[in-house]
């Protein structure tokens, strides 16, 4: 049996009860968290301070977060939190077959290596490492005749790299006949045929932490667009890292627009207008 006079009276609300205000924002505290950004991925966004700044509001706002010093701080010791700040910084958009003829010249260099092993780093979401095994197929390798590995510290593109579902934007370069063998259409997108591509893998990796260096060695890496983004330290940091992985005269293949500073461990050489890296012996 209820007892309605035991029952506690709920506060009435009137009209003129105020609404309390949305927190306001504090800027405070952002110049640390750009040095923790390039501290930890190496890239250096101070010079998009205006526009990186807006990004990172909207990011700390969604994470009911107010204020960047309160964002430096959770990102100490929230490792989610973390991982989901290099997601947004680090985006990147590509597509099967970029720069074709820079991935063709890799693929020369390849057919001479038996099982070769060639790394991509960063993938993004995994069309430079799909376009390779495709191109190798076409010139008749079977994928145990080579495996290809790509990573990113961006883990939104590695689960989508996995994953292997393409946008028709992906593959607009690719002929009718590529979409038909190596892909399954639904609807506007393409599902990678897994049969294909037992050779590839991805994997989350830091390049400046030392699982990268656990990856093993390689015949090739390809690293392009990422230096653009460093400063001449971590740059050669990078390249560094790159040697230590790569077997002895292993080649590195970068971005048009990367800059790499003089080091002791590169020879660059050009072959038909196309540049390449040869690790010294």
């Amino acid at each position: 049996m209820l007892f309605w006079w035991n029952k506690k009276k709920e506060p009435e609300t009137t009209q003129t009860e105020k609404v309390a205000a949305p927190q306001e924002f504090n800027t405070f505290g952002i110049q640390d968290v750009l040095h923790y950004i390039k501290r930890e991925v190496g890239i250096d966004l101070f010079s998009k301070n205006s526009v990186i700044e807006t990004k990172l509001r909207l990011f700390c706002e969604r994470k009911e977060i107010y204020s960047f010093r309160k964002l430096f701080e959770a990102l100490q010791h929230d490792k989610a939190l973390r991982q989901d700040l290099i997601d947004l910084v680090t985006v990147n958009e590509t597509y099967f077959y970029r720069e074709e003829a820079q991935l063709e010249l890799a693929v020369n260099f390849a057919l001479a290596i038996p099982n070769v092993k060639i790394l991509c780093a960063p993938c993004a979401s995994g069309e430079e490492v799909y376009s390779l095994s495709m191109m190798l197929q076409e010139r008749r390798r079977e994928p145990r005749e080579f495996s290809i590995t790509g990573i990113d510290i961006n883990s939104e593109a590695i689960e989508k790299a996995q994953k292997g579902l393409f946008s028709e934007r992906s593959l607009h370069k690719l002929e009718q006949r590529l979409k038909d063998k190596f892909f399954t259409q639904i609807d506007r997108f393409y599902q990678a045929k897994r049969e294909y591509f037992s050779s590839i893998s991805f994997t989350k990796v830091n390049i400046f932490e030392h699982d990268f260096l656990a990856l093993g060695k390689y015949d090739i890496i390809f690293s392009r667009n990422m230096l653009i983004y460093f400063d001449d330290d971590f740059r050669l940091k990078t390249i560094e890292r790159f040697a230590t992985l790569l077997k002895p005269e292993g080649k590195l293949f970068l971005g048009h627009a990367d800059i790499i500073p003089d080091n002791p461990y590169f020879v660059k050489y050009t072959e038909n207008r196309l540049s390449y890296y040869i690790k010294k012996s």
